[in-house]
């Protein structure tokens, strides 16, 4: 009886430890770092946001705007100065929708990410380094 008790004491002992001492997972997303509205975009959009939210390894600006035909949803991934990736899928008022990556090396995407990204202040911007 005691040899049970003494067995069962440890094993308790050794998962109480194991639970205690198991590695942190990290959380993906640390949170909104600043929110803009009404930008001044091309091509023309209404009700249109931009979010930049940070996580553990990046920062995302995510734009949505509704388009004449729709609303279009654009997600760019950064660090720092570089641009990770970036791309948009469009909603249609009929119910069908299209989705594109973008060409990180062309210049007119390169421009595109920083004027959205210009709408944000540098402080907030700071934490994306």
């Amino acid at each position: 009886m005691k040899f049970k008790t003494i067995i069962l004491t440890g094993l308790a002992g050794i998962a109480l430890t194991a639970c205690t001492t198991a590695p942190k997972i990290p959380q993906l997303e640390t949170g909104v770092l600043q929110e803009v509205e009404n930008l001044d975009v091309y091509p023309d959009t209404t009700n249109n946001k931009a979010k930049l939210t940070k996580f553990f390894d990046k920062c995302v600006i995510e734009f949505t705007g509704n388009l004449a035909a729709g609303k279009s949803v654009e997600q760019w991934s950064f660090k720092g100065l570089t641009l990770m990736s970036g791309g948009a899928a469009t909603f249609a008022k009929d119910g069908t929708s299209t989705a594109q990556n973008f060409d990180l090396n062309a210049p007119e995407v390169k421009k595109n990410f920083l004027a959205l990204r210009n709408n944000f202040h540098k402080d907030a911007l700071a934490q994306c380094d």
